[in-house]
């Protein structure tokens, strides 16, 4: 299956739920939401997809997952397209990974082989050559693996007994570990 992917810029809309979407997919394990996938028409359902966020620092690639359905015409999300009658394509993805800081930064994607495609898309729906997609899907699964072990080193309680008696917790020893 195809590899494409879909451009978020802060610049142009803030993405008011996101930290909703987060939650919602921490409890179901995926979240599916609509998105734009500029003017490519040719996306089939089950292509991988990957969010890059643009625009304002911190850039990079932000969630991953694939798409549930084609692209079809819809009402523009920009405004002045939208009154003008400028249909947009739109589609669902079901994203299994999503955060609000990039996952994978641009610094990292502009070292090789990623260095070879611009990942500053200037519309979603942008499609990465295949041979550049398998090498990216290597880096994206051990960063998500560290960020997923890091965010259990910082979320995990802290069971020594010093820091339970901090706490108004008894003074029953916790074995460590």
């Amino acid at each position: 299956m195809a590899t494409y992917l879909f451009a978020w810029n802060p610049v142009h809309w803030d993405w008011p739920e996101l930290s909703d979407e987060i939650r919602r997919l921490k409890r179901r394990g995926h979240v599916d939401i609509g998105w734009a996938s500029g003017r490519t028409r040719s996306i089939e359902p089950g292509s991988r997809a990957f969010m890059v966020r643009l625009g304002t620092p911190p850039k990079g690639i932000i969630g991953s997952g694939f798409t549930l359905t084609p692209p079809t015409p819809g009402r523009h999300w920009i405004d002045s397209k939208a009154k003008a009658g400028v249909p947009a394509l739109h589609l669902k993805l079901r994203l299994e990974v999503l955060s609000t800081a990039p996952i994978v930064s641009f610094e990292e994607l502009s070292r090789p082989p990623f260095s070879r495609f611009r990942w500053g898309v200037r519309a979603s729906g942008t499609r990465v050559p295949s041979t550049l997609a398998e090498a990216f899907e290597a880096l994206w699964e051990k960063r998500v693996a560290e960020a997923a072990s890091n965010r259990v080193k910082v979320e995990a309680p802290d069971r020594s007994t010093r820091n339970r008696v901090a706490r108004g917790g008894s003074r029953v020893k916790v074995k460590d570990g």
